[in-house]
């Protein structure tokens, strides 16, 4: 195996609107730092925008802007990977943006160490559009790509950074991560590490809208406004510039200090652009006032079925809070749109201020916490090694397998227990009155009744018993794990089973289900429904005969040899006695209370010994199925707690 420990991971946030780098080391601590552009995008972030030109090549970010450029992209990200119009601009774009990052760092160029580059993807990508735009990030160059949900991402920056002033055991629980993008907010809850489904608010509500309606605002004002309208119904490239600069604009506004608007309500942040054509240039004045700002925000928008962006998110929020089970423990704000501040001011309106957390670099954040993963991601591949020697060790199944007779004891008990008033004295009352003709049709029907007993949804005595084994095996498996966490500097508990309880007549384990794992097959429903099969054969089988040689109904069979004899040996005897249709005076001898007396008597000895001969019963039915099935169920368990404890591995 290549040794993977020098490996330099590039968190590339590919984002809608803009696009960051981030570079971390698997073998240093050090927080991720963000990567300089250059001339790719002049400083730490950039529009994802990219062109080509005649004799330059293909140009990204400002530089794609340049007169001579042809076939303008921008905002080119799309889940549509199959469409040429965003395969093309990926790989042009990523190519280009990865071979100057390379230029540029001395650490990723020449083979010096492995690189890994780390992509991010909205939380509604599933792993299988995860995988094909792997592939087509790997079209455009890069050997070693991951992609990783963008939520988790923004998790592990929240966690690691330090700039998020929020409580560790907050992001353990439930967090709803809000990413603010161009083209979407995206609502994604995370709980416990694990991420959940995301909340689909059903409308195209990005930053990138704001921008559209400062553009119309602005046409609207200038004395040229008609000739550039003409010209961007020509060119929708120049429609993207001027969007372009009103989003710079528009990130102005929310940069500067409120006091400036508060003091001075005419108080103005804006640029001029200009726009060659072939008469000469129009000039795009951009001027936004506070009351400029406001009205953008609360213009109706077809798109929002003419909510105003303002409200629309608010509604997104309300509905984020519905369809959650109950208040997050944190809210992570991230993308650059977050420091938009009404974004803030309403978030905390609808979750609480205590609740809502913003970083200071929310652009970046993304960007780092892909970096975060990639390490993360290497570091756990030493832990996910030493749990896959532990599973193919199979000491697992022989733990399992060593505590199978406790299981098969619980189970006896779970049977035996209390058989003496529900169902020997009641078919002994029965036989008396001649109700039933003989012995064997006695235990015949006891058989089936304790069956009926024990599958009736009312009754858990049954899975009481398993719940009670499972969770004493718990400590056991806890103790083959523990030198797993310890040597990757993971609490024990991180890779500890939950305990089993009985639920609504059903094993359950008491975890969310929006946490639950990946697998098919649940512990706890494993060894419910195979016991059940046990239970039900060991039972309509040998069960007869168990019930009629052993335990209470043996004392009933004892008072029926003294009617048959022992002339013809014990074994004859007993045969005889069960199948006999004893005559009714005879069954009658000694007299009802005084048997009923004697059963209840030794109800408890009798019980045990019927609850062991089940015990050794259900081993050898079942009991080599039991423990395989276990072992895969524990096995399957282990896997996805390991998916979800990699999140802890620092």
């Amino acid at each position: 195996m290549t040794d993977s420990s020098g490996t330099v991971i590039v968190g590339f946030d590919l984002g809608h609107g803009e696009t960051a780098l981030a570079k971390a080391y698997a073998d240093k601590d050090s927080e991720p730092a963000v990567m300089d552009l250059g001339a790719t995008g002049g400083g730490r972030q950039h529009v994802t925008m990219v062109a080509e030109h005649p004799t330059r090549g293909v140009l990204v970010g400002r530089a794609a802007m340049d007169n001579g450029a042809t076939g303008l992209q921008l905002a080119f990200k799309s889940p549509e990977l199959t469409r040429e119009e965003v395969r093309r601009p990926t790989t042009l774009f990523v190519r280009k943006v990865s071979e100057d990052a390379v230029e540029r760092d001395q650490d990723l160029k020449g083979g010096r160490r492995p690189v890994r580059w780390v992509f991010g993807a909205p939380s509604g990508w599933n792993r299988e559009l995860r995988g094909e735009y792997a592939e087509l990030l790997r079209a455009a160059g890069l050997p070693g790509v991951d992609v990783v949900p963008e939520s988790r991402a923004a998790l592990l920056y929240a966690r690691e950074s330090g700039e998020v002033e929020i409580d560790p055991g907050r992001l353990a629980g439930a967090v709803l991560v809000v990413d603010l993008g161009s083209s979407t907010t995206d609502f994604t809850t995370v709980l416990g590490h694990r991420t959940g489904p995301p909340l689909d608010t059903g409308l195209p509500l990005g930053a990138g809208l704001i921008d559209r309606t400062i553009l119309e605002q602005q046409l609207d004002r200038n004395p040229q406004g008609e000739a550039l309208r003409e010209l961007l119904q020509e060119d929708r490239s120049i429609r993207l510039v001027l969007e372009l600069k009103c989003r710079e604009v528009k990130e102005t506004f929310f940069r500067t200090d409120r006091g400036k608007f508060a003091a001075d309500p005419e108080a103005t942040v804006g640029t001029v652009y200009p726009v060659k054509t072939r008469g000469g240039s129009l000039y795009f004045h951009i001027e936004l006032t506070a009351g400029d700002m406001a009205a953008v925000l609360d213009t109706p928008q077809p798109s929002l079925d003419g909510r105003s962006w303002r409200q629309a998110y608010g509604d997104a929020l309300g509905g984020a809070a519905a369809g959650l089970a109950g208040p997050p423990d944190a809210v992570l704000l991230t993308g650059g749109a977050s420091r938009m501040h009404f974004v803030l001011e309403q978030t905390r309106e609808v979750f609480g201020a205590d609740r809502v957390f913003l970083g200071t670099e929310p652009e970046v954040a993304i960007a780092r916490g892909l970096a975060l993963a990639g390490r993360m991601s290497i570091r756990a591949a030493g832990f996910r090694a030493d749990i896959r020697g532990l599973l193919d060790s199979d000491r697992v199944g022989s733990l399992v397998a060593d505590r199978l007779p406790g299981l098969a004891e619980k189970l006896g008990e779970a049977v035996a227990d209390g058989m003496t008033e529900r169902h020997v004295i009641p078919a002994f009352r029965r036989w008396r009155a001649g109700q039933i003709t003989t012995l064997d049709e006695m235990a015949a029907g006891i058989s089936r009744a304790l069956h009926a007993e024990l599958t009736d949804p009312a009754n858990t005595r049954l899975q009481e018993a398993i719940a009670t084994w499972q969770n004493a095996l718990r400590p056991d498996l806890e103790e083959l794990t523990r030198p797993i966490c310890r040597r990757r500097h993971l609490e024990p508990s991180a890779m500890a089973l939950p305990a089993v309880r009985v639920s609504e007549g059903r094993l359950d384990v008491p975890v969310d289900a929006a946490a639950a794992t990946e697998v098919l097959d649940n512990i706890a429903s494993v060894v419910n429904v195979v016991v059940a099969g046990i239970v039900a054969t060991t039972l309509f089988g040998a069960g007869t005969a168990i019930i009629a040689a052993t335990g209470p109904f043996a004392v009933i069979v004892a008072f029926a040899l003294l009617w048959a004899g022992l002339s013809e040996g014990k074994e004859r005897a007993l045969a005889k006695a069960r199948e006999a249709n004893i005559p009714p005076m005879a069954r009658k001898v000694g007299g009802e209370a005084r048997m009923v007396a004697k059963l209840q008597r030794e109800a408890g000895a009798q019980e045990a010994a019927l609850a062991r001969a089940f015990g050794e019963r259900f081993l050898e039915d079942g009991g080599q199925r039991l423990a395989q099935e276990i072992s895969k169920g524990i096995a399957e368990d282990l896997e996805a707690l390991a998916d979800e404890a990699e999140l802890l591995v620092r």
